[in-house]
């Protein structure tokens, strides 16, 4: 009955999250600014202001963090500078943003490769790598500002992404090296809660999308 009521709560939770997380307007997807701060500490907070691209740096720096001993060759050689390629086009405005779905997709997919606890082989892992940074950053543009503004935020915001990845998975990796049980169930059980909460997004989106035709 304990645990009945804790699967019940927690997927209130979950609910209200994806709700609250969707009801974001559409182009708050696109850069995201914090008020009174500076170009540079607004890019470094957009990533973890963004609903969509937290739940993917989440669920990868988990993912990261999940098989010790903790590997970052890839993310540094391959999430840093695709992201860094991927922010620089957004500078051309050949897209105003990725489709939520796109992004809810990837945090899904992400989601569900910690949860089942899967080891990727290298090329599979440096797709998802690519696939992420690339999705991120291409939903990261600004539509107004100065050359050196926009220069600056989306520096910002490069940073947050290579840093914080890396720091996610240093720090999970830290606990899950311990080889305690409940600890790599409890990695586990947040990676299914991003593929709980981006299946609640994409049901929120579809619904959306149907009732504005």
């Amino acid at each position: 009955m304990r645990s009945a009521g804790l699967r019940a709560r927690s997927w209130r939770v979950a609910v209200c999250v994806a709700g609250m997380a969707f009801a974001l307007p559409a182009h708050a997807q696109a850069h995201m600014t914090a008020p009174g701060m500076g170009d540079f500490i607004s890019g470094v907070l957009h990533p973890w202001m963004t609903p969509t691209h937290l739940l993917i740096l989440i669920a990868l720096g988990l993912w990261l963090g999940q098989h010790v001993p903790l590997r970052v060759g890839l993310p540094l050689k391959l999430f840093v500078p695709v992201s860094a390629v991927a922010l620089a086009l957004t500078t051309r405005h050949w897209m105003a943003a990725v489709p939520p779905p796109v992004l809810i997709a990837i945090a899904l997919v992400a989601g569900a490769i910690v949860a089942l606890e899967v080891r990727l082989p290298n090329y599979a892992a440096a797709v998802l790598l690519a696939v992420a940074a690339a999705a991120i950053g291409l939903d990261s543009g600004l539509e107004t500002g100065t050359p050196f503004a926009v220069f600056k935020t989306l520096l910002g915001t490069w940073v947050s992404l290579g840093i914080g990845l890396v720091n996610v998975g240093y720090y999970v990796s830290l606990a899950t090296e311990r080889k305690k049980k409940w600890i790599s169930i409890g990695v586990r059980v947040a990676g299914s809660w991003i593929v709980a909460v981006s299946l609640m997004m994409l049901a929120f989106a579809w619904r959306k999308s149907t009732a504005s035709m």
